[in-house]
């Protein structure tokens, strides 16, 4: 191990039993890191296995180019994944990919979470991870890579679960005035009355075209699931709508690109919405009140378009009768009636 003039540490090691690598590194730990991990015996692997390996030489960036062009090329939110895995390659200054050790992982998920200048949170980094995982693991499946994922033993962080938020019926009264009075992009306040009355997200109802909405229903499109779903919405606003769209035709959008003017024109208004929830919180206020009023949560689950019946059991707890057993079995309702009987 050499210390540069440029301030990092190089690596190189030639043995014999081992492919040669050279490396450079930041600090001194990381490198010295890296030789100790490199030359332990391997552990869960056999020998032929760990020669197969040691041929491997693609980088992380590697990886990343050949998941997305093999999968991740096919998913709705693969370009977002792809760019947050690449700034993920290089904030770990692109390892050999096989090369990627649990503690050179957790050493960047120190930095991102408690050193960055841009922190970010447990959950966000959760997601990452995940994403990290998944192209290890797609890319065994395809027979692309011949090795387990090296970060596959480290732990996500526990986080803890927080009750989604969702706007009061003032809050909502106040955000429509706002957005009739006070934005200049008149679509803004249709597609959100169209989020909070259907439960849709935002992208799906501002790129709705007109051949969408039919018989006092919107069918919505090029959805996160990729699956079509159609949702009934009230009458007099369907036929407000229609007078809205007069002229256009089938294909035609019905409404401007407008999340941006929404942002600014809530940045505006006295109205305090929850990080990173500000048009979200529109689909989650339809489902919370959805099932305050009495509505079924697998009926939730189909307006919502969620594959995964855990995501809509998340509104679960608003309904009306909600384990109320809590109340009649608890030891305490036992010696209220018996109090009440002498």
């Amino acid at each position: 191990m050499i210390h540069q003039k440029d301030g990092k540490w190089f690596v190189e090691i030639n043995r014999d039993g081992f492919k040669r690598v050279r490396r450079s590194f930041k600090l001194k730990k990381d490198a010295e890191t890296f030789e100790r991990e490199y030359l332990s015996p391997p552990t869960g692997t056999n020998a032929i296995e760990r020669q197969l390996v040691t041929q491997d030489s693609r980088l992380l960036f590697d990886l990343i180019d050949l998941w997305f062009t093999l999968h991740g090329v096919n998913l709705s939110d693969g370009e977002r994944r792809k760019s947050i895995l690449v700034a993920m390659a290089a904030g770990m200054d692109n390892p050999v990919a096989y090369e990627l050790s649990p503690t050179l992982f957790l050493q960047y998920r120190y930095r991102c979470i408690y050193s960055n200048h841009k922190k970010v949170s447990a959950k966000t980094f959760n997601n990452r991870h995940g994403y990290l995982v998944a192209v290890y693991n797609t890319l065994k499946k395809l027979k692309i890579i011949d090795y387990l994922c090296p970060i596959a033993e480290v732990e996500f962080i526990k986080t803890h679960e927080r009750q989604l938020s969702y706007l009061s019926l003032e809050q909502i009264w106040t955000l429509f005035d706002c957005l009739k009075n006070d934005c200049r992009n008149e679509s803004v306040w249709w597609i959100a009355q169209l989020c909070i009355r259907t439960g849709a997200r935002w992208g799906e109802a501002e790129q709705l075209k007109r051949k969408q909405l039919h018989n006092y229903r919107v069918t919505f499109e090029f959805t996160k699931s990729k699956k079509v779903r159609t949702v009934p919405i009230d009458a007099d606003f369907f036929d407000m709508l229609m007078v809205f769209t007069k002229g256009k035709n089938p294909e035609d959008r019905i409404f401007k690109d407008s999340i941006t003017a929404f942002n600014r024109t809530i940045g505006r208004s006295e109205l305090d919405f929850p990080r990173g929830q500000m048009t979200h919180i529109l689909r989650h206020s339809f489902a919370s009140y959805f099932i305050i009023n009495g509505g079924n949560i697998l009926t939730l689950q189909k307006i919502l378009g969620h594959s995964d019946i855990k995501m809509t059991m998340r509104y679960a707890h608003l309904a009306p009768d909600h384990l109320l057993d809590a109340v009649r079995l608890n030891p305490m309702a036992s010696i209220t009636a018996n109090l009440a009987v002498k």
